[in-house]
């Protein structure tokens, strides 16, 4: 019983290790994707 909750806790704190990563890249090419839009916008007004 104990094994298969560590199993579980393990492979969600893994597949979430995994993820962070790609995470962390899709958050930093938003927020340059919307400082370009928003700096486009800037030089319209």
């Amino acid at each position: 019983m104990m094994m298969g909750c560590c199993t579980a806790t393990g492979m969600f704190f893994g597949l979430l290790g995994m993820l962070t990563p790609l995470i962390a890249l899709g958050a930093v090419i938003y927020l340059l994707a919307a400082k370009s839009r928003n700096h486009e916008l800037g030089e319209v007004r």
